[in-house]
């Protein structure tokens, strides 16, 4: 039977399946055509899992040699997301992998057991990446030797570090170049205070960082990272269990004069005191802040803010009245009372009037602002 569609019709409707891959696959089989109008959205983002993994590879690699058998699916890998993968595969045949996929490559999430140093070649190469998430990795790596190979990457924006990383010497961290175009960097796990104090090199394109669950760190990198870096930070994110940071007398208290320029702030109250919320600018203006998220890992450690507190703050014209919303963690708290809940409705209704007042053109319009609770008592 003659297909009727022509094939720009039929790409068009196969858009709107990108990421069904069961219909895709069925699709892929009906005819020539067809075949040839949704392999695209079929390999573009694959969805592998231990059972599909063998199947996916010997589309991909059909053979160790490299100029064997092309069949042009590899090129068209945009995605590739192997955080499912736990004893699938090897270290080896990740490094295959990404040496075949690495033409149009676009995101790259590592598998936890078979990415290891010797991959790094491999990915240094696709040259178009713009997301890589190494943050499942548990094999401990170089950060200089990660940063030899994240550096001849032109195009990569976000970078999830691995959860651990190897002894480097000092002198090593100071030669290596973070990639010039990096905007977001996520760090979290067993990394250690000396490899981090070669952020202070990060390039002024990054406004995105995020520290979260590091049980290593101290204030020696974190406060060194804030005071060099912070001034270029839109959004920051240092989030316990980080128990240096716990006991150390609320050391983030002051920290809001280094991040000036801040529009999203998630922070542990494990890490601030009360004095958090009366931190004004030295100019006396207010902080250009839109959203404010408060986390808690121990309650029993936190200087608990209430709902009243923080609507004392930015109704009274301190550094964080432009404050529209705020999301709170349950185990705070809030509403586990009925004054609780009183005070939560009072902030509620405070921010959704502010962000009427700001108008049509808000960054946070009505709609959106206001108090969100999240996360489990």
């Amino acid at each position: 039977m003659k297909d009727q569609l022509p094939q720009e019709v039929l790409q068009q409707i196969f858009f709107y399946l990108a990421g069904n891959q069961k219909t895709l696959h069925a699709c892929s089989l009906t005819s020539r055509s067809w075949y040839s109008a949704s392999i695209v959205y079929l390999y573009e983002n694959p969805m592998i899992t231990g059972n599909n993994f063998n199947a996916f590879v010997r589309a991909i690699c059909p053979s160790v040699n490299a100029h064997i058998r092309r069949n042009g699916l590899a090129e068209l890998v945009r995605r590739l997301d192997m955080s499912s993968l736990v004893h699938n595969g090897s270290k080896s045949l990740t490094a295959r992998l990404l040496g075949r996929v690495k033409t149009r490559l676009e995101e790259f999430v590592a598998p936890q057991a078979s990415f290891a140093v010797n991959c790094l070649a491999a990915l240094s190469k696709c040259s178009n990446l713009r997301h890589l998430d190494l943050s499942f990795v548990c094999e401990s790596i170089s950060i200089t030797d990660l940063l030899r190979s994240t550096s001849l990457l032109s195009k990569l924006e976000s970078l999830h570090l691995p959860r651990s990383s190897a002894h480097d010497a000092a002198r090593d961290l100071l030669i290596c170049n973070w990639p010039a175009t990096l905007r977001e960097l996520h760090i979290s796990g067993g990394i250690h205070d000396e490899p981090l104090m070669s952020l202070t090199t990060l390039p002024p394109s990054l406004s995105r960082l995020s520290i979260e669950n590091c049980p290593h760190l101290s204030m020696v990198s974190i406060g060194s990272i804030l005071r060099s870096k912070g001034s270029q930070l839109h959004h920051l994110e240092i989030v316990a269990p980080i128990p240096a940071l716990t006991y150390d007398h609320k050391p983030l208290s002051g920290y809001m004069e280094h991040v000036p320029n801040l529009l999203y702030l998630k922070i542990s109250l494990d890490f601030v005191s009360r004095s958090f919320l009366l931190s004004d600018n030295d100019k006396g203006e207010q902080y250009p802040l839109r959203q404010l998220d408060l986390d808690c890992f121990d309650p029993a450690d936190c200087d608990t803010f209430t709902a009243y507190d923080v609507w004392a703050a930015i109704a009274y014209d301190s550094g964080f009245g432009r404050v529209r919303k705020v999301r709170v963690h349950r185990r705070l708290g809030w509403a586990a009372t009925t004054e609780g809940k009183e005070q939560v409705k009072d902030l509620d209704d405070l921010l959704k009037a502010l962000a009427r007042e700001d108008g049509a053109n808000a960054e946070i319009q009505e709609a959106d602002a206001g108090v969100v609770l999240f996360g489990k008592r």
